[in-house]
């Protein structure tokens, strides 16, 4: 069993906190198979809210769509349900099945009210783009052992790639919500832990990168992909990336999109991929401007840390001083 604890990288969800619009009515596309979905009544009361709306909002039903132009060998099931606390999102190799745990949505939501917000980021898309980065995530498991793709390196790595890339292929205004959303939520949740500061030295051990690790990942494949297709939709993330890092982003990105192109493009539905595409499958209605923000340049700019005058960090510019012990789940 992969797990994936505390994940954020097809955009399909608003919880209660979160004003009712920004999901787009999706026509029903033909030649779905291979996805079954189910969705389970929490255990936990106070979820029933994030059920009802996930269900009301019918994401399952729209990422079943969206996953319509993948052939897979073999079935695929899908569940949203109560995990008895536990705070996760997981593909099961036997069971060839994605749970997603209420528990994860909930904790999600709560650390992303709890963080500062960097300039050009939004608490809404931190949201949408945590529960979409996290289906795309475990969903690259499944398409790693479905498709049987091999992978050099660690897979959580791997996975993290394929939701980032994907992620991108929804137009520049839905790629900015899912990806600002899901640095977003890495960033909250590594900050969170080094409130606590209670890091041990065998945390380290984890087949998942850190959060702030996850973090500077999505910023590059970003980067990486304005630098190469010759777009404008993640220049103010310059900022946000050390030097020694935004060089590689140009390689980072090519390599996932050359691996995508080898390995999943062969098992993809041309014709239907084009009418996925076409699809508005996230849009915002609450009159919030989504464009990035014009690059402020290097002096004086606000680091991941968060907003305030430029100070070195435990991550970067402008990170705030550890403060009182904030609870979290298991990492």
């Amino acid at each position: 069993m992969v797990s994936h604890l505390r994940t954020t990288a097809a955009g399909l969800v608003l919880l209660a906190a979160v004003s009712e619009p920004a999901l787009a009515q999706v026509p029903v596309l033909q030649g779905v198979g291979g996805v079954q979905i189910e969705y389970k009544e929490p255990t936990n009361a106070a979820h029933t809210p994030i059920y009802q709306r996930l269900k009301n909002r019918r994401v399952l039903e729209q990422y079943k769509e969206f996953m319509s132009p993948l052939k897979l060998r073999r079935s695929l099931t899908v569940g949203l349900q109560g995990c008895n606390g536990v705070i996760n999102a997981m593909y099961n190799f036997g069971a060839q099945r994605i749970t997603y745990c209420y528990e994860l949505i909930a904790d999600m939501a709560r650390q992303i009210a709890e963080t500062e917000v960097l300039p050009g980021f939004r608490r809404e898309d931190a949201v949408v783009g945590g529960f979409v980065s996290t289906l795309l995530h475990e969903t690259g498991h499944a398409i790693f052992h479905l498709l049987d793709i091999p992978i050099f390196g660690r897979e959580e790595d791997a996975a993290d790639a394929i939701a980032a890339y994907v992620a991108l292929q929804f137009g520049t205004t839905t790629a900015r919500r899912i990806l600002t959303g899901t640095a977003f939520v890495w960033r909250a949740s590594e900050l969170a832990k080094r409130n606590r500061s209670n890091r041990r030295f065998e945390d380290y051990s984890d087949e998942h990168g850190t959060d702030a690790q996850r973090f500077y990942n999505t910023l590059c494949i970003a980067l990486g992909s304005d630098q190469v297709e010759r777009t404008n939709v993640f220049s103010d993330f310059v900022e946000l990336l050390p030097e020694h890092r935004r060089g590689h982003c140009v390689r980072e990105y090519n390599h996932v999109k050359r691996s995508f192109a080898r390995f999943v493009l062969p098992h993809v539905d041309a014709a239907l991929m084009k009418k996925v595409r076409a699809t508005e499958w996230l849009r915002n209605d609450d009159g919030t401007e989504l464009s990035p923000p014009r690059p402020t340049g290097p002096q004086g700019s606000p680091g991941p840390g968060g907003p305030g005058p430029m100070s070195p960090g435990p991550m970067g510019p402008g990170s705030p001083r550890p403060g009182p012990p904030t609870p979290t789940g298991p990492r």
